[in-house]
């Protein structure tokens, strides 16, 4: 037997987005802005996992972005992308103050 797949609920293509591009992704090489995003990643579920994203529309495709689907967030009931500021400013910055992250601590113990 198997359980049924839980849904989740349709998105616009404004949501799926997600947030305004900042002027680094709209100005710059986002090729090498993913790189160096991996590259000074600090948390452990991040790692080498920053992608250039772009959705289809029934209209084409969105304009490409820097984004970041995190394990940890899925975990705790948290949608999964997050996008350009939050990597920088959290995954390669201060990823102790991730509430994913705390959670992913106090689940697992280090012995």
């Amino acid at each position: 037997m198997t359980l049924p797949r839980r849904r989740r609920p349709v998105q616009t293509v404004e949501e799926a987005f997600g947030p305004p591009l900042v002027p680094e992704e709209q100005s710059g090489n986002l090729s090498q802005l993913e790189q160096r995003l991996n590259r000074t990643m600090k948390c452990t579920a991040g790692k080498n996992q920053v992608y250039i994203r772009s959705l289809l529309t029934g209209q084409g495709t969105t304009r490409p972005r820097i984004a970041l689907k995190c394990p940890l967030r899925r975990d705790i009931g948290l949608t999964p992308e997050v996008f350009y500021e939050h990597i920088r400013d959290v995954c390669c910055g201060n990823h102790e103050e991730c509430p994913a992250w705390q959670s992913f601590q106090a689940r697992h113990v280090v012995t």
